[in-house]
């Protein structure tokens, strides 16, 4: 039986190429352009990331969803190169009723120069028993929900899709998953193809980059939080807002991002920052 994971398991080593088909499978299933100057789309890295699910998994997949991401930038990506990924689970803690495990993962070149740190928040039931469909909380409805309340600042952003089951299948290179097939997603318990969080954070990650530019690349960092699920063909829009001075760190410039649907269901949310 496969082991359980447990805090201090060391991922497997290995290597990671920013490859023609991994970006044209990223630009078509979001429908987005490529950034230019030569540039590579920094949560092209959520790939590697993803990989290591296998690893941290706990047995029962039924329900599984991202909860938080953390990234650290150190400079871009290279289309073509190779790149060494390793890691190891930092956490395993109680969140409701969900069970987290949090992992980091690194990637470092061919010099062995940190390029990228991901934190990943990975959530399952706590109910290791649990089959049919899964129940999602109305936000609105909880004791104490807060109303989303926009930043006061410089406004960027705007970027709308519609998150076709085309995309999914295209993004995620033809493979079935509950992220690209209903029967998929319904065996895991849920009523629709969820939409990664790979493609939600993306569409996060790509309107920090057109606003930021080089800065994001060679020092952007966010700690990232999913708040509600994603559909199939449901339409997401990308905002943020430049807030100033990052408090902890006055050096740096902070800015809030955030995805929601048409009716206002804020998705994901996002505190950024650049040097």
């Amino acid at each position: 039986m496969p082991q359980d994971p447990y805090i201090g398991k060391r991922l497997s080593r290995r290597s990671f190429v920013v490859d023609d088909s991994t970006l044209d499978d990223y630009y078509a299933g979001l429908h987005l352009d490529p950034p230019g100057g030569g540039r590579i789309p920094s949560t092209i890295a959520s790939g590697p990331d993803g990989d290591s699910f296998a690893e941290i998994a706990f047995g029962n997949h039924v329900g599984h969803l991202w909860m938080r991401q953390g990234w650290s930038l150190f400079g871009q990506l290279d289309q073509g190169q190779t790149y060494q990924v390793n890691g190891e689970i930092r956490d395993i803690y109680t969140r409701r009723d969900r069970t987290v495990v949090l992992y980091e993962v690194r990637i470092d070149d061919a010099s062995g120069q940190r390029v990228l740190e991901t934190q990943h928040h990975q959530s399952f039931l706590r109910d290791r028993d649990h089959a049919g469909e899964v129940a999602f909380r109305d936000p609105q409805a909880k004791p104490g929900a807060r109303k989303f309340v926009r930043p006061d600042g410089e406004t960027f952003g705007g970027l709308e899709r519609t998150i076709s089951l085309e995309m999914c299948g295209e993004f995620f290179h033809g493979n079935a998953s509950y992220h690209t097939d209903r029967a998929s997603s319904k065996a895991l318990g849920f009523r629709d193809v969820v939409v990664g969080g790979r493609m939600t954070m993306a569409y996060a990650a790509h309107i920090l980059e057109e606003h930021f530019g080089e800065a994001w690349w060679q020092s952007g960092t966010f700690d990232l939080k999913f708040t509600n699920p994603v559909w199939g063909n449901d339409t997401v829009i990308a905002r943020g807002v430049v807030t100033g001075p990052d408090p902890a760190a006055p050096e740096r410039t902070a800015a809030f991002v955030w995805l929601s649907k048409p009716d206002d269901t804020v998705v994901l949310v996002a505190n950024a920052s650049v040097k």
